[in-house]
């Protein structure tokens, strides 16, 4: 595998590829939330640090050094991850595993790498490797992960070059998925990768349980029928959904609001490709004319979703939260 084989983050493997091909300097860190893709990004580069012939695209591939890599045997690569069962990485593991081992030589590549997830490294783990930052020895090369540049100290980030990690298109998380799983339908693989916030990662964790899709269902049923339902079923059968659901709220919040983008995109651009499902397309488009929505209308019922989000993250009373934006929004279509 190469940087071009891995989807999105261009600016951050363009930065890394020239490091590649000129003095690669001693430490960086790649910063982007969990799931982004950083370990991955980081091993590439590790390879690529260690590969007899890199080029901007990172290592060959097929050099005994990054074999050896790909295969996790090789000597002059070592990681630093959070160990099982644990909450932090302790400081003795930095000091026995990174510490102890920069001042040897490496054994077969012309430089050691060392990749650290500093996102479970505490303060005292991190001043420990900080005399080493500051003078590190020659052809040793720190890469440290982490989710947010405040969890390092100033004098940790000062001695390292940072490489920002940013949310991946829709398009390239809908490929990730589509690369994992060539069965997955296009449609699910789209609903992962929009509920996503461009994050592969948990794109990936979505698609592994069945919930996202079944409460996507759920709430499209809801919205399209709503100007249909009475006020009995609205606050009896469609009510318990969310006393079922109530610790997805906010998730299922946001389902709803993308459901109402959809609807939106009926009344200003029905022939839009962006529906990609027929049957639902038909669906949203009947709804649509039927009961003459209009823009204002949507507008309300987002509006409702709003006051909801805003009063379930005040703590307010979830059965009065629930039960006023179901009223809201029934209003808002009629």
């Amino acid at each position: 595998m190469a940087f071009s084989e891995l989807i999105g983050q261009k600016i951050a493997k363009s930065r890394l590829g020239s490091a590649l091909t000129s003095d690669p300097g001693h430490a960086f860190v790649l910063v982007g939330p969990p799931g982004i893709g950083k370990k991955s990004l980081a091993r590439e580069f590790a390879k690529g640090l260690l590969c007899s012939h890199p080029t901007e695209d990172g290592g060959c591939g097929t050099c005994p050094n990054c074999i050896y890599v790909r295969e996790h045997t090789h000597p002059d690569y070592r990681e630093l991850l959070l160990p099982p069962g644990e909450k932090n990485i302790k400081v003795a593991d930095v000091r026995t595993k990174i510490l102890s081992d920069v001042t040897i030589m490496s054994q077969i590549a012309a430089r050691k790498v060392y990749l650290i997830d500093a996102d479970y490294l505490g303060e005292e783990g991190q001043n420990a490797l900080l005399k080493t930052l500051e003078e590190p020895p020659k052809n040793v090369v720190f890469i440290l992960t982490v989710s947010d540049e405040s969890r390092l100290l100033p004098t940790i980030l000062s001695r390292t070059e940072s490489i920002r990690l940013f949310p991946n298109t829709e398009e390239e998380v809908v490929l990730a998925l589509r690369k994992m799983n060539p069965e997955i339908l296009p449609e699910e693989a789209s609903l992962f990768a929009r509920f996503s916030n461009g994050i592969i990662g948990y794109a990936v964790k979505l698609s592994e349980s069945s919930w996202l899709t079944d409460a996507w269902e759920e709430v499209t049923d809801l919205l399209l029928q709503l100007p249909e339902l009475s006020r009995t079923e609205l606050m009896t059968k469609r009510y318990s959904f969310f006393d079922e659901e109530k610790e997805h709220f906010a998730d299922i919040l946001s389902l709803m609001e993308m459901v109402l983008g959809e609807m939106a995109l009926a009344v200003v651009a029905p022939d839009s490709d962006a529906l990609r499902e027929e049957a639902k397309k038909d669906k949203i488009s009947k709804m649509v004319k039927k009961h003459a929505i209009t823009m204002r209308k949507i507008g309300l019922c987002s509006e409702a979703l709003t006051v909801a989000a805003k009063a379930y993250k005040s703590n307010g009373n979830y059965e009065m939260i629930v039960s006023r934006m179901l009223l809201a929004l029934k209003k808002g279509v009629m």
